[in-house]
C-alpha cells in the first residue's frame, strides 16, 4: 500500500514539473520565458460584440485566427440560462482555410490568456511559426460539433426555382 501512495505522489510531483508556464505580456505569448507566438486581439472587451484573436508568426505574419462565436440552443436552456446560450471558440486556419472549433473556457469574457492556453496545449506553434501536422490533427479532433449543431437548429436550406 505504502509503495501505491508513494508511486501516486511522484507521478504527481513530475507531471507538476513539468507543466509548462503560459505568459501573455503585451502581444507575446510566452511559454516559460520564451517567446512562443504573438497574439493580436481585436474586440474583446466586456460589452464588445465581436471578439477576435489573432495568432501570429514571431516575424509577425497572422496564421490563424480564434474567434469567439454563440448561437440560442433550446436544449441549453435552464433557469441559470433562459435563452439557452452556447459560448464556442472557432479556429480558422487562414492558409488552408480550414476550421476547428473548441468549448469556450470558462471565465466570462475571453482573454488572451485562454487563448494562449489552448493554442500551448495543442501544440499549434513550433519554432515561432505554425505546426502544420498539429494543425491537421487539431482540426481533425475537434472537427465543427458547434458548427453542426448550429445548423441543424436552423433547419436544411430550402432553394426555390422558379421556371417562367
Amino acid at each position: 500500500m505504502k509503495h501505491c501512495f508513494f508511486t501516486l505522489i511522484f507521478s504527481l510531483l513530475v507531471g507538476f514539473a513539468s507543466a509548462q508556464k503560459v505568459e501573455v505580456k503585451g502581444e507575446t505569448i510566452l511559454v516559460d520565458g520564451t517567446k512562443y507566438a504573438l497574439i493580436e486581439q481585436e474586440g474583446c472587451g466586456i460589452m464588445d460584440v465581436d471578439c477576435f484573436y489573432y495568432i501570429k508568426s514571431l516575424e509577425g505574419k497572422r496564421l490563424f485566427v480564434v474567434k469567439q462565436q454563440m448561437f440560442n440552443d433550446p436544449a441549453e436552456i435552464d433557469a441559470a440560462d433562459p435563452q439557452g446560450k452556447v459560448l464556442y471558440l472557432q479556429y480558422v486556419f487562414t492558409g488552408v482555410g480550414t476550421k476547428a472549433e473548441t468549448t469556450f473556457p470558462t471565465t466570462l469574457h475571453l482573454r488572451a490568456i485562454d487563448v494562449a492556453r489552448k493554442v500551448v496545449k495543442a501544440q499549434l506553434m513550433a519554432n515561432g511559426t505554425l505546426n502544420e501536422q498539429a494543425a491537421t490533427e487539431f482540426v481533425t479532433n475537434n472537427g465543427t460539433p458547434f458548427s453542426e449543431r448550429r445548423q441543424a437548429l436552423n433547419g436544411p436550406k430550402v432553394i426555390v426555382i422558379e421556371k417562367n
